[in-house]
């Protein structure tokens, strides 16, 4: 199978599926269609399997694959090179986010539902389908029409670690830590952590949390802390590499992630998951319907519902075995199933299955990667 992938960029959390889509197709090419000069992507774009659109010496190179690849998955790009390649009718997939996340009303703003259409909407009859880089993206497809049975679950899939030893990383974590980790922006909800140790301090919990980021409402963070006198059981950590944030990761009980709507998808819960936490997210985010096995590897409360939030984080601290225990059924769900590997090897047999003209694929796989999403 000759598999192309074309994005805008190749980002820090699309490495891991590249190499192993590189392990498992016949050839593997990446096409980046945006200059990263200056974005800190420079060194991702020189693997051996990238080709640079925007490059005018590799433009016409990079339209041939596009053009005769066994399969094509675009990402982020210019809708001209998915319709280069739907002119001719051939195997595609869209690796998408939500469309909706300002809300599903604005399916009725003209302006919207053309782009929408014409990025996905006018292939419905067409051999694409959809790699769902979120919980809501079949339903928002829904809505204009798109059938569902050609909406496949996807995400994202940072590199996966692989313990020698589970119970270790679990037997060692710090009693009742708490830790939230993203940038500092409203629809992120930094704010909601403090207010939750607010709460369990006022209820005499003894606990601590740390926050790692930085962004715009840092002030506001600072003045809160200090506003509720949380100085000794709440502390702001800076932003800081992936690999020390993975470090807090295997080292706490409990992470939050308390995004709304605008998170497409969220591989902080993929990388939480994967280090063993006890894991509370919004449902509003996009990767906790699919990772998260509600009340088995993890808890999901409903977004914008503080007290759901506060009851839940309660519980894991009142019951550290069961935190212990959630915390082993979301290592075992990334490392089993919700992974790079398992992903390139699952959407290499739905490819075959769909090259052969095999218009039933619903029961390849039940859940996980590359089962139906509806």
């Amino acid at each position: 199978m000759n598999l192309v992938f074309v994005s805008n960029i190749l980002n820090h959390h699309q490495i891991a599926l590249c190499k192993a889509f590189q392990k498992k197709m016949e050839s593997f090419i990446f096409i980046a269609t945006d200059d990263t000069a200056g974005i800190g992507y420079q060194r991702s774009q020189e693997e051996n399997y990238v080709l640079h659109y925007y490059n005018k010496h590799e433009r016409e190179k990079c339209l041939d694959y596009i053009l005769n690849a066994d399969i094509v998955i675009f990402g982020s790009c210019p809708d001209e090179l998915i319709q280069v390649r739907m002119k001719d009718n051939k195997l595609s997939f869209l690796y998408t986010e939500r469309f909706f996340k300002k809300g599903v009303w604005r399916r009725f703003i003209p302006r919207t539902r053309k782009k929408i259409m014409n990025r996905i909407g006018c292939y419905k009859d067409k051999n694409m389908y959809v790699l769902c880089a979120s919980a809501y993206v079949a339903y928002d497809l829904s809505l204009i029409g798109y059938p569902l049975e050609k909406c496949f679950k996807w995400g994202y899939f940072p590199e996966t670690k692989k313990y020698e030893d589970i119970s270790k990383i679990l037997d060692t974590k710090i009693s009742s830590s708490i830790l939230w980790v993203g940038r500092f922006l409203n629809w992120k909800h930094p704010e909601i952590p403090i207010l939750i140790a607010k709460e369990l301090k006022k209820d005499g919990y003894n606990f601590h949390l740390n926050i790692i980021g930085s962004g715009e409402l840092e002030n506001k963070l600072q003045q809160m802390i200090k506003k509720y006198y949380l100085q000794d059981c709440v502390f702001l950590k800076g932003a800081m590499n992936p690999k020390k944030v993975r470090t807090y990761m295997e080292n706490s009980e409990i992470l939050l992630f308390t995004s709304d709507q605008y998170e497409g998808w969220g591989a902080v819960l993929n990388e939480a998951m994967n280090s063993a936490c006890g894991v509370i997210a919004s449902n509003a985010v996009g990767s906790a319907p699919f990772l998260i096995d509600n009340g088995k590897s993890g808890l999901i409360y409903t977004n914008g519902k503080f007290d759901d939030l506060l009851d839940k984080v309660k519980f894991l601290l009142d019951h550290p075995n069961d935190c212990h225990l959630y915390g082993n059924q979301a290592y075992q769900a990334i490392t089993n199933q919700w992974n790079a590997e398992i992903a390139a090897e699952r959407f290499y047999f739905l490819g075959l299955e769909l090259l052969r003209n095999k218009t039933q694929v619903n029961n390849i796989y039940k859940n996980g990667p590359c089962s139906l999403a509806k």
